[in-house]
């Protein structure tokens, strides 16, 4: 009697690896009860599905191929379907086990997946072909893995279920599954059968996935408030925590930077949480708008919950950022993708994917049953990604999923759309309180910063009030301020969005560690969100107020424990590019005229909600049209998304959020040298992210400037780039190139 495997190098018994996959589901079925709302008997269904899963890889081809470490050339989940005629199930539920098995790899649109049909006799010649070497290990089948089942159904469900016997004839009926009714049955009733088929595709793929990365199990998080307790004792948590730690319901919380609002939405969360001997079960999603926010949330959590495996960090960038850190990048970048990790710290973008149909989106869609949304910073939004936002929670609703959205600067518009959608508790400083985190006061200057540069310069340094932020709107002018500080003998350094991403990396370590050592940091919007760093003072180019609020936000960032105030210091007017940074501009001008009536004041902590909300207010309709249109549109796409088949909204996603990261060209070498070591993952330090409008602007001003490398995959800009300035809009000389 031969053995059969389900994976090589390191092998894997197919039993074992079964085993493992039923392992994997009682920890899921002991973590999500709920998943028993969408159909009675759902974990039965599941059970059988991963039982199926494989056992198609008993075909003789696939053993001797995956032997010698080749390819076998045949979708081994078809032969795998066949066995589910066996299944003492009525017909919609043996479909929905069939359905799942076959499409646990491949999609049933995707071109690798040839469906045996009758029609088609090529086809169908070839695939009795395979069920004959199926049948060559069939003592294997009869032998080994039969008598197993039993002992499986009694570990899983407790007792025996029996639903999955071969008949004495059934290596005759194996070669003669009807693949056609089941597609047709397909056709007709995916939409009935919706939910069932997202859930027992995206568990399936669960189980294989995690067993197969040789984990037995999905993690639960300890008692949330009990871990919070450890760090700050019960009685010195602020009136807003204790509240929100009693809020059964979705949340609106508004707070000022400083109160604690992470700790408030984790508490939250432990108060909406499924507990049982395990910890908590829900997959708690903390979702920020910006790559270098969400790496310092994570290790923030990491502080909090000790170990990677609870924490879990999302983003186009994570496995670098993982590598960088020195985690086991491979191995946790793999299971953060996966239902493991019951916190993860992501982007909304990682979240939509499955609305849109990308990646495994069936098994996105099962983690969000039931999961906590948590929005920081939720201000921080263009009005299409809010929209998209809105039709997800208005989706989410119907899989009981809850959120908390919180801002310190969310205008009252948009936090009409989401007490709309959501009816949220509402939880908000009192007046008073909030005017104790008060850091700042208005300076109005006149004029652009061409004529203030060098007279604000002089007058920092004399007032000792460097390390100074100076803030431009674009990076043009960023290097242009940079240039001119520089020749006027002054200590400064230049970050915005056009560097390397090793680069800018670099950079924000050397603030970090030695900010004394610089008069000035002439910065973008970067600036925003990725620093945790403290200047005296800023002078910054005029921004929509909520952004400036968020660049006040660098300067005296403690302030408000010694009740210290900093002058923060706004220009009038700006460069005619900044047109093209903020739209409508108006609300840059109406910003401006609010802050000039605070001229020589106190930006009262109280007053910024409402500042904010009358910045907009002129546009607040125009806007409202925009999100609500982008809104509909996502529930049109999220609605017609189909089970198992891939959508054309996957291409739709990439092209609305996704621009361009290029390599300059006097790195390829360098990228290309990584890429044939086996080292890609430090690819990324290479890096330049380029939003498209930049990319047809160059291509408009140059033409045929960013090629792509096909072997590689990536994008090179033949532009000038160098450490100092980052990259530029000059064209790179060849000679240079290294």
């Amino acid at each position: 009697m031969k053995v059969c495997m389900a994976k090589f190098n390191p092998n894997d018994f197919l039993e074992c690896h079964v085993n493992d996959a039923i392992n994997v589901m009682k920890s899921i079925k002991t973590a999500f009860p709920w998943i028993s709302e969408i159909r009675k008997n759902f974990w039965e269904l599941l059970f059988y599905s991963i039982l199926l899963h494989d056992l198609g890889k008993c075909a003789i081809g696939f053993q001797i191929a995956g032997a010698k470490g080749k390819i076998w050339g045949y979708r081994h989940e078809i032969l795998s379907t066949a066995f589910s005629q066996f299944l003492d199930y009525e017909e919609e539920e043996r479909n929905l086990i069939s359905l799942a098995t076959m499409t646990h790899h491949k999609y049933l649109d995707d071109p690798s997946l040839t469906v045996p049909t009758r029609a088609e006799e090529f086809v169908w010649r070839s695939y009795l072909d395979k069920i004959d070497e199926v049948l060559k290990n069939s003592d294997y089948i009869e032998e080994v893995f039969m008598p197993k089942i039993p002992y499986w159904e009694i570990y899983v469900f407790g007792k025996t279920i029996g639903k999955f016997k071969l008949s004495g004839d059934w290596k005759s009926r194996l070669g003669e599954f009807d693949f056609d009714s089941l597609l047709n049955w397909y056709d007709r009733n995916w939409e009935k059968y919706k939910e069932e088929l997202i859930f027992l595709k995206g568990l399936l793929n669960a189980c294989d996935h995690l067993s197969s990365a040789g984990e037995n199990s999905v993690r639960f998080l300890p008692p949330i408030a009990d871990t919070i307790a450890f760090r700050i004792p019960r009685e010195d948590w602020r009136p807003l925590q204790k509240q929100a730690n009693q809020i059964k319901e979705n949340l609106l919380l508004r707070a000022p930077t400083g109160y604690g609002k992470t700790e408030s939405a984790l508490l939250w969360a432990d108060v909406n949480s499924h507990k049982n001997k395990n910890g908590v079960s829900n997959r708690i999603f903390y979702v920020l708008p910006y790559k270098a926010s969400i790496n310092a949330m994570y290790e923030r959590m990491l502080d909090y919950f000790r170990s990677p495996e609870l924490v879990g960090v999302l983003h186009s960038s994570s496995s670098y950022y993982l590598y960088a850190s020195n985690f086991e990048y491979k191995r946790l970048s793999s299971l953060y993708q996966k239902i493991y990790t019951p916190l993860k710290v992501t982007t909304p973008f990682q979240i939509m994917k499955a609305f849109f149909g990308v990646d495994f989106f069936e098994m996105t869609l099962s983690e969000l049953k039931n999961a906590l949304l948590i929005f920081d910073e939720i201000h921080a939004y263009e009005p299409n990604i809010l929209g998209i936002i809105l039709a997800m929670l208005e989706i989410l609703k119907e899989y009981k999923t809850k959120a908390l959205i919180m801002s310190a600067t969310l205008p009252d518009f948009i936090e009409d759309l989401f007490v709309e959608l959501l009816k949220p508790e509402r939880l908000e400083i009192p007046r008073n309180d909030a005017d104790l985190f008060t850091r700042h006061r208005i300076i109005i200057v006149r004029g652009n910063i061409e004529e203030n540069l060098q007279d604000f310069a002089e007058e920092f340094k004399e007032r000792n009030l460097t390390p100074a932020l100076i803030t431009c709107n674009t990076v043009d002018r960023a290097i242009e301020v940079y240039k001119r500080l520089r020749s006027l003998g002054y200590r400064a350094m230049l970050l915005h969005s056009r560097f390397t991403y090793g680069d800018r990396e670099e950079l924000e370590r050397k603030l970090k560690q030695d900010l004394s050592s610089y008069d000035f940091v002439v910065a973008t919007q970067v600036v925003e969100v990725s620093l945790d760093i403290s200047f005296r003072t800023i002078l910054t180019e005029p921004a929509p107020l909520d952004a400036l609020i968020q660049r006040f936000g660098r300067v005296n960032r403690q302030g408000w424990k010694e009740k210290r105030i900093s002058d923060v210091y706004v220009l009038t007017e700006g460069s005619e590019k900044d047109k093209n940074v903020y739209k409508p501009y108006d609300v840059v001008r109406e910003s401006i005229k609010i802050l000039e009536s605070l001229d020589g004041h106190e930006l009262k902590e109280s007053l910024i909600p409402n500042l904010v909300s009358q910045s907009y207010s002129k546009h607040k309709n125009q806007l409202i049209k925009e999100i609500n249109e982008y809104r509909a549109t996502a529930l049109e796409l999220f609605e017609d998304l189909q089970p198992l088949k891939k959508t054309e909204s996957e291409d739709e996603f990439y092209r609305m959020f996704q621009g361009l990261e290029v390599v300059p060209a006097r790195f390829e070498s360098r990228v290309d040298e990584l890429i044939n070591s086996g080292r890609g993952v430090e690819v990324y330090r290479y890096l330049v992210p380029l939003p498209y409008w930049k990319f047809f602007a160059l291509k408009n001003k140059f033409g045929e400037i960013i090629n792509y490398n096909r072997n590689h995959r990536i994008f090179v800009a033949n532009l000038k780039y160098n450490h100092e300035l980052g990259l530029t809009d000059e064209i790179e000389d060849s000679a240079t190139i290294i």
